[in-house]
Order: structure tokens, then C-alpha cells, then sequence
């Protein structure tokens, strides 16, 4: 029946009369005790040996935010993640510094804050009960604790999701809220893409909204999505600019298909070998755009839904048991490992094991009719559940649904009390019935996820030991890994690199085999075994493993460079060449531009060469330090074979502006472009023998360009000597190009001193 407006406008103020705000000293209790238990889980997580070390995700987030953090805030490369989160993560950076603990505290505070913005918005939605009971559960859920102390987004979201909420439920008559809220809500969103399906929620919510009149619920509805616009529409139209495609990043139809696919039985691939080589597949079917791989994996979606609709159904429902599993399961990280290191936080504290079924619960028991803001929260919760079961179903990416379910979860609580002191025993039988088949959905392991754990602690300890140069040191944490895994394929290949570092390659074979034995489509295995026989002389052998290698990935950089370094044993040029050029070109890579460009110098395409060095140059997404040398390196190939003194100068102009912090280099083109006079230089090149060998090459090279042809030829001689090798035995920059120089002007004299002998 619909209602009069009379009727309507009862409804409203009876919402209004219900509004409930909790009083500042209960939220500043919350927000103390939130905060409490997160800062005595990072003092306790010190102990963690990967205390501050970033993961997985947090890698690249940490990677991108160095980037951003350095000037380079647009990308040329569409990635997996938007470009919000790294950047929140650069600001930390600049403002704070790159120590791991202030990224720890900036996200704890921001967790605690989110605990009291959702008790806030429960209070409005239910009462100031619900609300304060809501809050702690959000304070006290051990895996939020344990995500907030990392580098992951899952906290950045769950903030502005928790923000943009309460400014709907507070301040929805006020159009500056609302488009703060949606503002909010975008930046939730680009931290979890997914969480892009509360959109309609949020839109329909405002269009609908009792006490606002068609226009003002429409005009509150634009001004959100204009909020929403602001963040998602710079990233999309670069993206665009990108790839040709409107793209809002990369994997998504990925992550959609590994959702879907029987194959993997409702769990996502882990990290590693195991995920690369469905990354690999897309490549090898000649995909190399990041348009065209979505489109690969958009075409397999549609073939697996065709071909096989009961088993991704079947599929559908095993991800349901995963998402419901009251075992925190992890995928990244060892989650229940890094709770070990904190005895307070291994406490039983909330979790999925108590919020999932009273949670379920508690929508259960939401009566008839709801009120506008029960009806947000309902729905953002069950937008936010459909968005993420069809793509990764447990771990961190189920933690936003967990905080908008522990409202819920507190108004189960809540009705139980009630129905309890009321002793109202139908009610409490049903209620505590509905609970029981919730227990029993949410605490049986139907999944079998206990046998199925991904996270491998131990690999990750190896993995930090090994990039931090504890060689010793990582290899026992791979070996524990071996032992417990024993799909684990990732950890017999880096014992394997290890050894091979250490000399010892016959050992390093047997665990390049081991890791083959146990995933045989494994490229960089493949690849270290033709290392090995490389180094033995067997080049043939290494030809074929590292060709097996290159059809399971045809962009893989380090299998075109080890192809490339084989054709150069084998004498072929042309093809060394082709490999590098695709390694560069292809790939993308810079250190494989840089390596085509030095072995373009060496067969005489100079323009090339320095075309390729500039490219590096230029381009914002590879590492200043590379950037500099390819500066350096531009000029001097410049001034050493084009005449080009000019364009020399430019680019070593670019060095001294804007690379000063690099020293080495700085101090060279300060010099070559008059800067610095010659006393000032030696001096300060007299660090070590290849300084002060730089240096002699440096002054040969300025007096080559003033035309002062025996000083740079004494120059060079002086740069030989200093390198200790001798005129015939120089084997590293600048002694090659010392050498080189010499011949080269010694050859060019040679005509002007047999015509003054014939005279």
C-alpha cells in the first residue's frame, strides 16, 4: 500500500526521534582500547623476522610508492591495482620517512577510527547498544589487527568505507557530506575494485530516501557520483591513454576466472610458481597488451560458462564454504604465524568464528520495516558479500564485509539479550536455532581448508634472508618450506640459485631437478638449469632448456637475455641481437635496453644505441640510478663516436640539474660541461682505483672534444694504468673505452706520421 505524504513525513520524524548518538567519552574509550591492542601487537610483532618486510602485494604497493615518492606520479603501465593506495603509501614516505613502524601506526589509528565511525553508524541504525557493541568487535578482530600493521589496502578501504558510511547515515541532508561520501566511497573502491558493486546501493539509497523530494534525492545522487568520479575518472582515462582501452587495471577478468574455474576448487592459486604460470598462459597464446590479456581471459570466461555451467555452479558453491569458514585462511602471509609472535593478541579475540554466524543472524532477525539506515547497511553488506564471492572468497578480502557484518553481529547480540531478559522463549528458541545452523555452516572445516594452507612462513623468512644477502641463512627456512609443502616448488628452486651463487653447481642441479620434478611448466627453473650447463661448457644443452622455458613465457626478460648470452657463445650475433631487442622492446625491460644499447656501441650502431639510451632516460617507471647512467652513457657514446658535442653536453646537462645526489655521476658531468675545473675534479675522484681511472677518462674525453688530441691520448694511457690491467689486458668501463680511443686516434695518426716520414 503506498503511503500519503502525512504518513510519509510521520515515518520520517519517527526516524529522526530514534536518531541516537554515543556520547565522546564512550567512542574516546573505543577508539583508546582499539588503538591499545594494535600498538601492543607491534611492539610484541618485532620479534616477527619479517617485521616491516613487505609481501606479496605490499611489494609492489611499497615498489610503486618509491615511484610516486620520487616525482614520477603518473604510470606508463596499466598494473593490478590502482594507483590510490601506493599513493597514500608515498605521502607517508615524504612526510615521515620509509620506516615500516610509522606506516604501522598511521594505519592502526586509522583502524581504531574506523571502529568508532561504524559504532556511530550503527547507533544511528539501531540504538547506542548495538553501536558500542559493534565498535568492539571491529576493535577486537585479531585479523584487522594483523592487516593494519601492514602494507596491504585492506585498512585504507575499510576507513573510507566506514567514513562514507557515516556521513550518509549522519549528515545524507547535507550535499557537501554526500559528495564527501562519495569521495570517500571512491577512494574505498580504489583500494578494493570490488567494492565498486555497493555503487547502486549507495545511488538507489539516495534516490529513494523518504525525506528527500525527487529532486533533491536526485541532485544528492549526482553529487555522490560526482564524488566517485573524481578519483575513478583520472585513473581510467590514463589508462586509456595507456592501452587504447578503458581499462580500471589489470586482472580483473583474471581474478574473475579463478573465481569461477572448478580447477581451482574455490581457492586462488598461491604465489609463486603455481600463479605465474596461469600469468604465463596469455603470453605463450601470443597476448602481449594488457588489453588484449583481459580480453584472453574475458574469452575464457565465456568458454568455461558455456562449456561447463554445472561444475562453475558446483564451484560457486564450494567458494560459498570457503567464504564462510570461521578459519582466517591466508594466502599471502601466515597469518596465524604473525599472531604467534604476539602472546596478547593470541587471546581468542573476535573473529570470523564469531562474527560470521552472528552476523548471518543478525540480518536474519532485522524486522520489518527497516529503517533508512538499516537498509543502507543491509544492502552495502550484501553488495559488498556478492562482490567478493565471485572472486577471491576468504583471507583480507573478505575483511570489509566482516566489518559492515559485525554491526549485524552486535544487533544478534542484542535481540538475544533482549529476548532473554523479556524471557520471550519462542523468540530466543528460533533465534538460538537460526544460530546453531549458522555455527554449523561457519565452524565445520566443509571446505577442507585446514589441509589446504597456502601460506608458507617459512619461504617468505627465505626469501627476505636471501634478498638481503643472508644466503646461509635463508637456505634452512626454504628447506622447512620443502618439507611441509610438498607442492612447494618455488623453495627447492631458490636453494638451487643459491648454490649456484656459492659455486657449487652440481648441488644447485640437483635442486634445479627438484623443483622441475615437482612443477614441471616451470620457466625459471628451466632457466637455472641452462645456467648450470652454461657454466659447464654444455651449451647445447642449455640452448634447449632455456627454448622449453621460453615457449612457457615468450616475454620473460630473463629468458630472452639468457638465450641472448647462448647465442653469443655460439657465435650468432644476429640472433644475440633479436634477443636483446625483444628483451627491450617486448618485455619492456630497461636493464635489457640498456644491455641492447652497450651491444649496439659494440658493432658500430652508435644512433641507435644512444636512441635506446635516451628511451631509458625518459621513461618515469624505471629506477632513477639506471635513469642516470643512461644519461651518462648517452653523452658520452655522443661525444665518443657521433661528433655530436652538442647534444653531449645537453644530456650531461640533464646529470648535473637533475641527479646531483648521484655523486659519481654528477661530478663527471659537472666537469664535462665546465662546472667544475680540473684540480676540483681529481680531487674529488680520489676515492678508490675506478674513481680515479673514471677520472683519467673523464679528462681524456674533454680534451678529445677541445681537440687536444696527445693530452687525451696521455689521459687515456694514465686511465689503464690506474685500472692495473695493462694496455693489452683492460676488461671493464672506462678501460675499454681508454682502449678503444687509443687505437682508434693511434690508427687515424698513422697516415699523418708515414707522410711526414715520406717528406
Amino acid at each position: 500500500m503506498n503511503t500519503g505524504p502525512n504518513e510519509k513525513q510521520a515515518e520520517v520524524e519517527i526516524e529522526k526521534a530514534n536518531f541516537v548518538d554515543i556520547d565522546t567519552a564512550s567512542l574516546a574509550v573505543l577508539f583508546v582500547v582499539a588503538f591499545g591492542i594494535r600498538l601492543i601487537y607491534i611492539l610484541q610483532s618485532a620479534d616477527n623476522p619479517l617485521f616491516g618486510v613487505a609481501l606479496v602485494d605490499a611489494k609492489a604497493y611499497l615498489r610503486w610508492a618509491g615511484r610516486m615518492a620520487s616525482g614520477v606520479w603518473l604510470w606508463d603501465v596499466v598494473g593490478n591495482y590502482l594507483p590510490v593506495y601506493p599513493a597514500f603509501l608515498a605521502l607517508q614516505q615524504m612526510v615521515f620517512g620509509t620506516g615500516p613502524t610509522v606506516n604501522k601506526i598511521i594505519q592502526s589509528l586509522m583502524g581504531s577510527m574506523s571502529a568508532v565511525l561504524m559504532a556511530q553508524a550503527a547507533a544511528r541504525a539501531f540504538n547506542r547498544q548495538v553501536g558500542l557493541t559493534a565498535g568492539y568487535l571491529i576493535a577486537t578482530y585479531w585479523m584487522l589487527v594483523v592487516f593494519e600493521s601492514e602494507m596491504y589496502a585492506e585498512s585504507f578501504a575499510i576507513f573510507f568505507q566506514s567514513l562514507s558510511l557515516w556521513l550518509l547515515i549522519r549528515y545524507a541532508r547535507s550535499m557537501v557530506a554526500v559528495t564527501g561520501a562519495g569521495l570517500a566511497f571512491a577512494l574505498s573502491a580504489a583500494a578494493r575494485a570490488n567494492l565498486l558493486a555497493v555503487l547502486p546501493v549507495a545511488v538507489y539509497w539516495l534516490l529513494r530516501k523518504k525525506d528527500f523530494d525527487k529532486k533533491r534525492g536526485l541532485l544528492a545522487a549526482v553529487l555522490f557520483c560526482a564524488g566517485t568520479a573524481v578519483v575513478f575518472g583520472p585513473i581510467v582515462l590514463r589508462n586509456y591513454q595507456i592501452t587504447g582501452f578503458p581499462m580500471l587495471r589489470a586482472q580483473g577478468t583474471w581474478s574473475l576466472y579463478s573465481g569461477l574455474a572448478p580447477e581451482f576448487e574455490g581457492l586462488h592459486p598461491p604465489t609463486g610458481i603455481l600463479f605465474d604460470k596461469y600469468m604465463n598462459r596469455p603470453f605463450a597464446a601470443g597476448m602481449r597488451s594488457e588489453a588484449d590479456i583481459e580480453r584472453y581471459w574475458g574469452r575464457q570466461i565465456v568458454k568455461l560458462l558455456r562449456e561447463e555451467p554445472l561444475a562453475v555452479a558446483a564451484n560457486f558453491a564450494r567458494r560459498l564454504l570457503v567464504f564462510f569458514n570461521q578459519r582466517e585462511w591466508s594466502q599471502e602471509f601466515d597469518v596465524y604465524a604473525y599472531r604467534g609472535y604476539s602472546g596478547f593478541l593470541c587471546l581468542p579475540w573476535t573473529g570470523f568464528w564469531l562474527v560470521g554466524p552472528l552476523g548471518l543472524l543478525g540480518l536474519c532477525l532485522l524486522r520489518r520495516p527497516l529503517t533508512a539506515q538499516q537498509w543502507l547497511l543491509a544492502g552495502c553488506t550484501v553488495a559488498g558479500f556478492l562482490s567478493i564471492i565471485a572472486f577471491k572468497a576468504s583471507d583480507r578480502y573478505r575483511l570489509p564485509f566482516a566489518v559492515l557484518l559485525s554491526v549485524f553481529a552486535a544487533h544478534a547480540l542484542w535481540q538475544l539479550y533482549r529476548h532473554g531478559q523479556k524471557k520471550e522463549k519462542q523468540p530466543l528458541i528460533r533465534s538460538t536455532l537460526l544460530l546453531t545452523v549458522f555455527v554449523l555452516l561457519c565452524w565445520p572445516d566443509w571446505a577442507g581448508l585446514a589441509q589446504k594452507k597456502t601460506a608458507r612462513h617459512d619461504f617468505f623468512i627465505g626469501l627476505h634472508k636471501e634478498s638481503i644477502g643472508r644466503l646461509q641463512e635463508a637456505m634452512p627456512h626454504y628447506r622447512r618450506s620443502m618439507q611441509r609443502f610438498d607442492w612447494d616448488a618455488d623453495s627447492p628452486y631458490r636453494v638451487g640459485r643459491i648454490l649456484l651463487r656459492l659455486k657449487e653447481p652440481g648441488r644447485a642441479l640437483v635442486f634445479a631437478r627438484e623443483a622441475l620434478r615437482r612443477e614441471p611448466q616451470f620457466p625459471e627453473a628451466l632457466n637455472l638449469t641452462a645456467r648450470i650447463y652454461l657454466q659447464a661448457g654444455l651449451v647445447d644443452a642449455a640452448d634447449r632448456r632455456a627454448e622449453e622455458s621460453l615457449e612457457l613465457h615468450p616475454m620473460a626478460k630473463d629468458t630472452l637475455l639468457l638465450l641472448a648470452e647462448i647465442r653469443r657463445r655460439q657465435g650468432r650475433a644476429d640472433q644475440e641481437i633479436g634477443f636483446l631487442a625483444r628483451a627491450a622492446l617486448q618485455a619492456r625491460n630497461a636493464q635489457a635496453t640498456m644491455l641492447l644499447a652497450d651491444r649496439l656501441t659494440g658493432i658500430g650502431d652508435i644512433e641507435q644505441a644512444i636512441e635506446l639510451y635516451e628511451r631509458v632516460v625518459h621513461s618515469r617507471s624505471v629506477d632513477r640510478y639506471m635513469r642516470v647512467q643512461a644519461a651518462m652513457l648517452a653523452g658520452i657514446q655522443r661525444a665518443r663516436y657521433s661528433n655530436d658535442a652538442q647534444g653531449a653536453y645537453s644530456t650531461w646537462q640533464i646529470v648535473w640539474q637533475q641527479y646531483a645526489d648521484f655523486t659519481f655521476f654528477a661530478l663527471q658531468a659537472g666537469f664535462l660541461i665546465g662546472q667544475i675545473d680540473e684540480t676540483d675534479f681529481r680531487q674529488a675522484m680520489r676515492k678508490d682505483a675506478l674513481w680515479e681511472a673514471t677520472a683519467a677518462y673523464t679528462v681524456g674525453l674533454k680534451h678529445l672534444l677541445h681537440g687536444d688530441r696527445n693530452s687525451a691520448m696521455a689521459e687515456f694511457e694514465r686511465c689503464l694504468a690506474l685500472g692495473g690491467g695493462g694496455k693489452d689486458n683492460a676488461k671493464r668501463i672506462p678501460q675499454i673505452w681508454a682502449q678503444e680511443d687509443l687505437l682508434r686516434l693511434k690508427a687515424s695518426n698513422q697516415p699523418a706520421e708515414e707522410e711526414k716520414k715520406k717528406q
